[in-house]
């Protein structure tokens, strides 16, 4: 972890009011997400284990082995729970008010896929506060996937109880970056590799709804798509902290506290205002670059994952060098926080030729754009930013030193609309498409 590159985050303000002004003017409203209560699955001939040290009991259908799964997870847990209130200073989840407890229940589906719902919200507090319960797929035996889920369980309670409000993409992608931080193998690799294989969804894609499927115990987890690329966005929590945090879990931790939010009793959505991603939006001011915004976080995160180690990330178009000037066009739009890659092979380039790129994007979105030189081994040689006029839809540059370079690698990342700042919640978070040209150009006489 390195040494902080960024004030202390900063308390959030909304980053609007419950309205703000459409493309055309028309004002939208911000809503968050639907404040879902859920039934408590009901076990037949159901056993029991509670910790001795924290308000947590394991339940599961009577079954052979059912007794050691229980016993199992309980621990797993106690550990992590330990960890989240101890070395990471987290406050601990609020226990259910008709049992006491945070209550996990092992139940059909998935091994070790786990899902934690909103029970009840706490009338007395003066900011959201609410409690939940947990499903976790039993079947899958003990080890890291075990110590896994529990992480994940007791992070993701640990966010309803402080930040309840947050939208569910970015809920499941910080709590497995928390999670990560309580046991050494908390993200899985296809998360990562599903992340890495839809850059231009962005960090808040739309997930599927989350329901409970009648089986024999009555309700049944399984992971969807939509849960397991968000999950996979951790991906950029774990590179900000790793880039600017300056202890385990600064950022992430921060963006929970600083975020308070108030949501009516009467209310069917959640009041997300403010959210995480105003925090973000705050504290990055200045903080990379004079002049510098959260939107060069965004780009400065697309540059990074393209060098990720085991998961690369999907390039939209792979081109040999242009003998000829050619034009490449985005088969898929690029969402708000999303990223766009195209990759030059250099190494048929004359001796001395330069590269000319020039990008053009649709109205309604601010893509900021990178030229990366890659060498023979796959590392970054060195990065030239690529501006553009405010608000503007087009942007140019010239690569004049090449030496040494295997490939270019342009990068654009979407930072949203330029009026309207990016929110999770805003159902105006749509793609856009781009286009890029490139020429070769001779060297200077």
């Amino acid at each position: 972890m390195t040494a902080s590159a960024c004030p202390s985050p900063a308390r959030a303000a909304p980053s609007a009011t419950s309205t703000e002004a459409g493309v055309d003017g028309v004002l939208a409203p911000r809503t968050g997400d639907l404040i879902a209560y859920e039934p408590r699955p009901k076990l037949s001939a159901e056993l029991r284990a509670c910790s001795f040290r924290h308000p947590l009991c394991v339940h599961a259908p009577r079954a052979p082995r059912a007794a050691d799964e229980a016993l199992a997870l309980l621990d797993a847990a106690d550990h992590a729970w330990d960890v989240a209130t101890g070395a990471l200073e987290l406050p601990a989840p609020d226990a259910s008010g008709s049992t006491g407890a945070l209550d996990l229940y092992l139940v059909d589906g998935e091994p070790h896929a786990t899902r934690v719902l909103l029970e009840a919200r706490d009338p007395e507090s003066g900011f959201d506060r609410a409690s939940a319960f947990a499903l976790v797929g039993q079947g899958g035996g003990g080890g890291c996937p075990l110590y896994r889920a529990a992480a994940r369980v007791i992070a993701r309670a640990i966010l309803f109880r402080v930040a309840p409000a947050t939208d569910e993409a970015s809920a499941l992608a910080e709590s497995t970056h928390m999670a990560s931080l309580m046991v050494p193998c908390s993200t899985g690799r296809d998360e990562i590799t599903l992340f890495q294989s839809h850059p231009e969804v962005g960090l808040t894609g739309l997930l599927p709804p989350s329901e409970s499927l009648p089986t024999s115990t009555g309700v049944e987890v399984v992971a969807t798509p939509g849960e397991t690329y968000a999950r996979g966005a951790s991906l950029f929590y774990d590179w900000v902290e790793d880039s600017f945090g300056g202890y385990p879990g600064a950022i992430v931790r921060a963006m929970w506290a600083e975020s308070p939010t108030v949501t009516s009793a009467a209310a069917t959505r959640w009041n997300d205002e403010p959210d995480g991603f105003d925090v973000l939006r705050t504290s990055f001011k200045n903080a990379l670059t004079t002049g510098s915004t959260v939107d060069d976080l965004w780009l400065d995160f697309a540059v990074a994952r393209a060098f990720v180690d085991g998961a690369p990330v999907r390039i939209d178009w792979s081109v040999d060098w242009p003998e000829r000037p050619r034009t490449l066009m985005s088969a898929v739009g690029v969402a708000p926080t999303g990223a766009a890659y195209v990759s030059i092979d250099c190494s048929r380039r004359p001796a001395g030729a330069r590269l000319r790129v020039e990008a053009r994007w649709e109205e309604h979105a601010r893509i900021l754009w990178a030229l990366v030189r890659v060498d023979a081994t796959g590392k970054q040689l060195g990065r030239v930013d690529v501006t553009g006029r405010e608000r503007g839809t087009e942007a140019q540059a010239t690569l004049v030193d090449l030496e040494g370079t295997a490939r270019v690698l342009v990068v654009g990342a979407n930072a949203g609309d330029p009026r309207v700042a990016v929110d999770p919640d805003d159902y105006r978070l749509e793609p856009h498409g781009w286009v890029v040209s490139l020429a070769a150009e001779p060297s200077a006489p």
